[in-house]
This record gives structure tokens, C-alpha cells and sequence, in this order.
């Protein structure tokens, strides 16, 4: 719990987040990559304790800040997220998913002869 709340501090995650041209993704990529790694044996066989639970629900937290304020980043490493994150845990999956940059408008899907091979978004390719 600690060391969650250490690399997710006020003080720590913006300015390594914010660094000048994202310098220190990469470092909390491999911090937040080492969480999923610690929680993966737990979540894979639903061995959800008190103390895992909490730890959860404050990873999910974490998640939905970095949602929030820095979308970018789950965008560039989404597919290193999700290989470590259990099948299983399809909510947190999802919040990573969710993410897309702030300078792109999502298409409403409801609207009428959506034709999504016309869309310029579809021709860009997911970094990874």
C-alpha cells in the first residue's frame, strides 16, 4: 500500500509524467507494470482478501487519474498494460482501453450510415 501510494503521490507522478518530451514515461511504465505483475497471481485465481481488494480498488484509482489528466500515456503503452493484467479483470481493462488522446473527437456511433473506413483516425496506427 505504500509503495502505491508512493508512486502515485501528487508530488511524484505529475512531474515524472510531465517531464519534457516525456522523458519519464518510460520509468512509470515499468512502475506501474510491476504493480500489475504483484497483483497478477491474486487477480488470476480471484483471491481477493482484504488487503487485495483495497489495493485494487486504489490501482483502479490510479488508473482513472491517469485517465483523466494524462490520457496520452495509457494510450502509448495500453499493449504492455493489458498483457500483464489478467483476462479476468475486464473493469480495469477497460479503463485502460477507454483512453484516447485529448486532440482527437470520437465519432458519435449512433449517428446514421456511420461509415468508419471514411474516418482520417482509421488510417493512423497505435503506437506501441
Amino acid at each position: 500500500f505504500a509503495w502505491l501510494e508512493l508512486v502515485s503521490h501528487r508530488s511524484f507522478m505529475p512531474k515524472l509524467l510531465l517531464c519534457n518530451s516525456q522523458k519519464g514515461w518510460p520509468f512509470f511504465q515499468r512502475l506501474l507494470g510491476d504493480l500489475f505483475k504483484f497483483m497478477e497471481p491474486y487477480l488470476r485465481n480471484a483471491e481477493l482478501g482484504q488487503p487485495i481488494q483495497l489495493l485494487y480498488k486504489g490501482t483502479l484509482r490510479v488508473l482513472l487519474v491517469l485517465l483523466h489528466d494524462f490520457p496520452e500515456f495509457l494510450c502509448d503503452y495500453h499493449f504492455s498494460f493489458c498483457d500483464v493484467i489478467p483476462p479476468s479483470c475486464i473493469q480495469m481493462r477497460n479503463v485502460i482501453l477507454s483512453a484516447f488522446p485529448r486532440n482527437m473527437r470520437l465519432p458519435d456511433p449512433s449517428t446514421p450510415n456511420l461509415k468508419i473506413d471514411l474516418l482520417a483516425e482509421i488510417s493512423v496506427a497505435p503506437r506501441i
